[in-house]
């Protein structure tokens, strides 16, 4: 499957060598944009296209107003260039030569809410500063959705059956959202991108070799999540609404507003999810010669809420001042029924059937973060950003459980019930400084950053009798857990004629403790966990522009994943009487060496390798426990080593049709060990591909089919996972004068994603499978209103980093 596989993508490749030969030579183009008076306009949009408005180049000019434009196409190109508060210069350029266009005076103009639309034709996959974009609002289908539904299209992502997130088959990746961590993982972070929409995300960025600048956290590198900003001036707004059927109808709404007058801008956005979402999994299991079959049920009856709220006050030329509030709310109840027939391996008949039904009667989820933001920039180059950071993540839910033993006539042979009551609360404070200048004819970067995090959770685990519930002592704790981290770190970088040279140093200072205060009566007995450890963090890269065209880079960086707040609870949480889930106290970070290297031929075609070397690797195992029983707990288990090549290629066979391609091959080596009689060393290579077509029609309908294929893989510590597959169907009408937008999408059409999984050692073997509701028919409608173009809310990175990445 593997090698036939590579063949394909290998095939994709070489079909497309020939755009790669024979290339003209590469044409230079200057010029100086200016305004009426002839000042200087920094940070103008100089566009370069082909006659069909097929995007090739794009740049910005600097301080002075100057551009540099390098293309190796001969004949007619268009010319864009535009700027906030006037009217765009458009001109058609004869290229036969290099060509100094001197002065460009912009004429200042109001312009429509259609004339800020970008005039050239962007491709839906894009390489930029060495970062691979994923442009959310050129998809069809995933608009009208959330952002977990987003980033699945991206290259090189896949999100599992599970929501468990890798990035080119590695899991470990650092979720940004316009720059600033999330502060959450696992299940929480599942939940918070559910409750975005996907309407308001612009691009998945996908950055492969950070540098020093960003937190050190990430071992699979970067995932960062840029959401639109209003290019509207006055008061103007964006409204998504729409219903999804796949087992349950839900609603989904996104409104966004925006207003700027002056130098002040304050923006707000609101959005919800509402409806039930339905869940269907299940495992053959043999233990100790039994076997235990279960299937389980799930309804997660949970709505979601998200809101933001910010202003920018612009005090004069160099200094802004900013803040940004935002809030994401979970709420509702849950349901989940298992049957677990069970039996003797020898024999096929059932000897027991344990129902058991949780009942998430109460759960609510808070998270709450204030981001305070200053911003100094010069004309030499000076560059100062301050963040402080607040944020406040609670949890709490109430579950009733009931354990229900028949035998093979259906009569009860026992019951049992339970209750839990848990509760969460994590409060985050961090503080950013970063300093840009620059020093001869390189540019330094430099930056301190400090964070606190504790963290408190409460588990009750209670026998529930006829008279009143009683307190279970063993199975009831409270856990506290206190992190410090220091860092800084220096950054230079230094262009050479056609080389882009860039290295970093970024040292972190960790200290944490962790309490266990058991509620046992009588007993005062109490676990301190202690760690401090120091790392050094070197990130070094370099891009090689053989031609306008044609572009190399290299890039190395260390990095570290530190265990998510709630996986270092040693809290016993029990799914039914044999199924249970424990946290780890002594779980240490994992620690990554990861290099990349990539070609890119314009936008058309990238090419990327990838290495990563992955010390004291952790993820969660399925362990035996008693004679009948499982536990899931997260343990370090050795090494993991990581081997990527991935192909992105865009083309477009006619100006009504866009194709785009992008392929994973990887190959995951784990060498690890459960314990002392339990040792592994599995290798096994995978593939995954994505194809998606789109298609300009008539009386301006669009229209996409998009398909996706996963190939045989090893996930987590053992697990070998069955290949599966999606094809997706999409339909959209631009109506009401452009304003206005209907979407329709089937996805999922045949139900080819299905999760389905192995895992054994001695005396164990274990089969799991689960169906989530992939198959839905989506109905969409979006209305755009504004007055005139103006520039958006500032993009800014929080202080609060990795923290808020680790909140499970």
């Amino acid at each position: 499957m593997f090698k036939s596989t590579f063949c394909l993508s290998l095939l994709v490749l070489l079909l497309f060598k020939l755009q790669l030969t024979a290339q003209p030579v590469a044409h230079q183009i200057t010029g100086q944009v200016v305004d009426e008076s002839q000042r200087p306009l920094p940070a103008a949009t100089v566009i370069l296209s082909d006659l069909q408005g097929k995007q090739f180049s794009k740049v910005s000019t600097d301080i002075n107003g100057r551009f540099k434009v390098l293309v190796d196409v001969k004949g007619e190109v268009n010319l864009s260039i535009s700027f906030t508060g006037y009217k765009t210069y458009q001109t058609v350029l004869s290229l036969n030569s290099s060509k100094d266009l001197s002065l460009i005076r912009l004429v200042p103009g109001e312009n429509s809410l259609a004339e800020v639309v970008v005039q050239a034709k962007q491709d839906l996959i894009e390489l930029e500063g060495g970062s691979i974009i994923y442009n959310v609002s050129k998809s069809i289908d995933a608009q009208g959705a959330t952002a977990l539904d987003a980033i699945k299209k991206a290259p090189g992502i896949y999100v599992d059956n599970n929501n468990t997130i890798t990035l080119n088959g590695k899991q470990g990746a650092m979720i940004l959202l316009d720059g600033k961590q999330t502060y959450m993982s696992g299940q929480e972070l599942t939940d918070l991108l559910r409750s975005m929409p996907s309407s308001g995300i612009r691009s998945v960025e996908i950055i492969n070799s950070p540098t020093a600048k960003y937190d050190a956290a990430g071992s699979a590198g970067i995932i960062n999540i840029k959401t639109l900003k209003s290019q509207i001036k006055g008061f103007n707004g964006n409204l998504t609404t729409g219903l999804a059927y796949g087992v349950h109808v839900r609603q989904n709404q996104d409104l966004s507003l925006n207003y700027r007058k002056n130098k002040v801008n304050v923006y707000g956005a609101y959005n919800h999810f509402l409806g039930y979402y339905s869940y269907l999994y299940g495992s053959d299991r043999i233990q100790n010669a039994k076997t235990y079959d279960s299937f389980t049920d799930d309804t997660d009856k949970r709505n979601r809420m998200g809101s933001r709220f910010g202003a920018d006050v612009t005090l004069d030329k160099k200094n802004t001042l900013g803040v940004l509030l935002t809030g994401n709310f979970i709420f509702g109840g849950g349901l989940t029924d298992t049957k677990t027939d069970i039996g003797n391996a020898v024999s096929p008949a059932t000897v027991q059937v344990l129902d058991a039904v949780n009942d998430y009667y109460h759960q609510l989820t808070q998270r709450y973060n204030m981001n305070l933001n200053y911003k100094y920039e010069d004309t030499l180059g000076r560059i100062i950003n301050v963040d402080a950071d607040y944020g406040y993540f609670k949890k709490t839910n109430g579950n009733l459980q009931s354990n229900i033993y028949s035998g093979g006539q259906n009569n009860i042979i026992s019951e049992n019930y339970y209750r839990s009551l848990n509760a969460i609360d994590i409060n985050l404070k961090a503080f950013k400084f970063d300093y840009t200048t620059n020093l001869g004819k390189s540019k330094l970067e430099t930056g301190m950053k400090f964070s606190d995090i504790s963290a408190d959770n409460d588990s009750k685990f209670l026998h529930v009798l006829s008279a009143k519930d009683s307190l279970d002592d063993r199975r009831s704790n409270a856990f506290a857990y206190d992190e410090r981290i220091t860092s800084g770190y220096v950054n230079l970088k230094r262009n050479y004629a056609k080389w882009s040279l860039q290295g970093g140093l970024r040292l972190e200072n960790s200290s944490s403790l962790g309490q266990l205060r058991f509620k046992s009566a009588g007993s005062h007995q109490q676990d301190n966990i202690r760690r401090s450890y120091l790392n050094l963090f070197p990130s070094v890269s370099a891009s090689y522009k053989a031609s306008a065209s044609h572009n190399f880079s290299l890039g190395y960086s260390r990095r570290i994943d530190r265990p998510a707040y709630q996986d270092l609870n040693p809290f016993v949480y029990m799914l039914d009487e044999l199924n249970f889930w424990q946290g780890n106290p002594f779980l240490q970070p994992q620690l990554s060496h990861r290099g990349s290297l990539t070609y890119a031929y314009k936008s058309a075609t990238i090419v990327g390798l990838t290495l990563a070397h992955t010390d004291q690797y952790s993820t969660q195992i399925t362990d035996t426990l008693d004679v009948n029983k499982v536990m899931l707990v997260y343990r370090n288990l050795g090494i993991q080593n990581n081997l990527s090549l991935s192909l992105t290629q865009n083309v477009s066979p006619a100006k009504w049709w866009d194709i785009s391609f992008n392929s994973t091959l990887y190959q995951i080596r784990n060498k690890i060990s459960f314990d002392q009689y339990r040792d592994f060393d599995l290798k096994q290579a995978a593939a995954r591909m994505n194809l998606q077509q789109t298609f300009k029609l008539p009386n301006k309908f669009t229209a996409e089919i998009s398909g996706a294929f996963t190939s045989r893989r090893l996930t987590g510590a053992n697990n070998i996972s069955r290949s599966l597959s999606q094809i997706d169907l999409g339909l959209q009408k631009s109506i009401f004068n452009s304003k206005g937008m209907l979407r329709l999408v089937l996805n999922d059409i045949y139900q080819g994603n299905r999760g389905n999984s192995v895992q054994r050692y001695e005396g164990f073997y274990m089969r799991s499978y689960s169906y989530y509701e992939s198959r839905q028919l989506r109905l969409n409608f979006t209305y755009k209103f504004a007055d005139a173009s103006v520039k958006g809310p500032r993009s800014r990175n929080s202080a609060l980093g990795d923290e808020n990445g680790r909140i499970k």
